[in-house]
């Protein structure tokens, strides 16, 4: 028997047929892959266009469930290569947060994180984790989070939005707040006048933090708005301007005896009394995400809530409530009022849940106090301009500071008449004597 090269067993027409398949599967791999890109695309442009036209948190929760149909449409098992499953991910743990259920907000990102091959999501996948890992109190996993969220955002792999900035504003947060308190430093170590003299506004009463590092300053006929490095981008005359409003994540507004008025877009919302009429003396005013207002007004001892025309919508009632003059909405929806009290009722400041139900009161010795904010750990600040001081309280009304008469780096109260928080917990004072806004940092 002689030696020679084994011969495959495999029929040729078997062979040829193989060749031919694999031939088409890589035809029609591609335009697969295409096809669910398109399908998957349709179902999250419905979704963000959802969650953009959400009136309430219902609305929220049905924008999230459109998200997760992508992942539940086209799981990793079978479409490996999707990016748009990460994506909806994110989106859907954002509005998750929002509409309350963090525990499977949490899951999501961490499946993004862990699960789904690196892409422009996954900068805005860890600061969301950081950003709700901080706000539950775990800062050290989530400054590790944010700091990841920074570094990959800087690297240019990041979606829409500025995720570099927001995660450094969290960092300082974590500093400010945290750290430098762990290390036996003040909170804020220094203070200094941040109005420019070309903002028109020669004496500041009313002050306000926006989005994006953005002020809100007014005076009795006048509001500016100052961007991130305190210079002025636009300025307006409004006759019988009372303060901003707490209506700066969207279109900044002015309260004026008309309503609130737009500084950039001139529009007015006037607001209805429940017994007809127009809802005059309005001393606070805060818009929520869904266009909903919550309004003070010296008319009523009562917590307005309306529509975003302006229409009523309902009452928040407490027996303690006497003399609201400010309000701030938290992080979390919660409604902070500053109650001014009357001669027989102390001051104080109440707490209402998100859905208007009441939840706490407290009280201090202060003199006048005028003015409330509240930052991003639920901390209250108080201005009282009785003792020329702001005092600032944690979420269980525990003293955390008292700032004033003289300020760190020597600057002196001598007429606050607001108080403002932005989202690094720089603090701001609108004082009308001095015509000047002191920022403490």
């Amino acid at each position: 028997m002689t030696s020679g090269s084994k011969k495959s067993s495999t029929p040729r027409s078997f062979r040829a047929g193989a060749a031919v398949g694999l031939t088409l599967f890589a035809a029609v791999l591609p335009a697969q892959d295409e096809a669910t890109e398109r399908e998957a695309t349709v179902l999250v442009e419905a979704a963000v266009a959802a969650a953009r036209d959400a009136a309430s948190v219902d609305d929220l929760a049905r924008a999230r469930e459109r998200f997760l149909e992508v992942p539940r449409r086209f799981p990793r098992s079978e479409h490996p290569r999707l990016q748009l499953r990460g994506r909806a991910l994110v989106e859907a743990a954002a509005l998750g947060r929002r509409t309350g259920v963090e525990r499977q907000a949490a899951g999501e990102l961490l499946r993004v994180l862990e699960r789904e091959a690196g892409s422009e999501w996954t900068p805005r996948a860890h600061f969301e984790l950081g950003d709700l890992l901080l706000m539950r109190g775990d800062w050290q996993n989530a400054a590790r989070h944010l700091r990841l969220a920074r570094e990959g955002a800087l690297a240019g792999t990041g979606p829409l939005g500025d995720v570099a900035g927001d995660a450094l504003e969290r960092m300082t947060l974590i500093h400010r707040l945290i750290l430098r308190p762990l290390t036996g430093k003040e909170r804020w170590l220094d203070s200094r006048s941040y109005l420019p003299a070309r903002a028109g506004i020669e004496r500041p009463r009313g002050v306000a933090a926006g989005a994006g590092g953005r002020l809100i300053v007014t005076d009795t006929n006048r509001a500016a708005i100052l961007d991130a490095d305190g210079a002025p981008t636009s300025a307006r005359d409004l006759r019988g301007a009372v303060r901003p409003s707490h209506a700066v994540a969207g279109a900044p507004g002015v309260i004026t005896p008309d309503g609130v008025t737009g500084i950039e877009d001139p529009g007015t919302v006037s607001f209805d009394r429940i017994g007809g009429g127009t809802l005059d003396r309005i001393v606070a005013a805060h818009r929520d995400d869904f266009g909903n207002w919550t309004v003070l007004s010296r008319r009523s001892s009562e917590v307005l809530r309306y529509d975003p025309q302006g229409r009523p919508l309902e009452t928040l009632r407490v027996a303690a409530l006497t003399q609201p003059i400010d309000v701030a909405v938290g992080w979390d929806g919660a409604i902070h009022v500053l109650d001014a009290g009357a001669r027989s009722t102390p001051p104080s400041v109440l707490r209402f849940a998100a859905d208007g139900r009441f939840e706490e009161a407290f009280r201090a010795e202060w003199r006048r106090p005028v003015a409330l904010d509240v930052d991003a750990f639920g901390n209250r600040y108080v201005l009282d301009a009785g003792t020329l001081q702001v005092l600032v309280y944690d979420p269980f009304a525990t003293p955390l500071a008292s700032l004033g008469p003289f300020l760190p780096g020597g600057q002196e109260l001598r007429t606050p008449e607001d108080v403002a928080v932005d989202s690094q917990a720089r603090i701001f004072v609108a004082d009308s004597r001095l015509g000047q806004v002191l920022v403490l940092e």
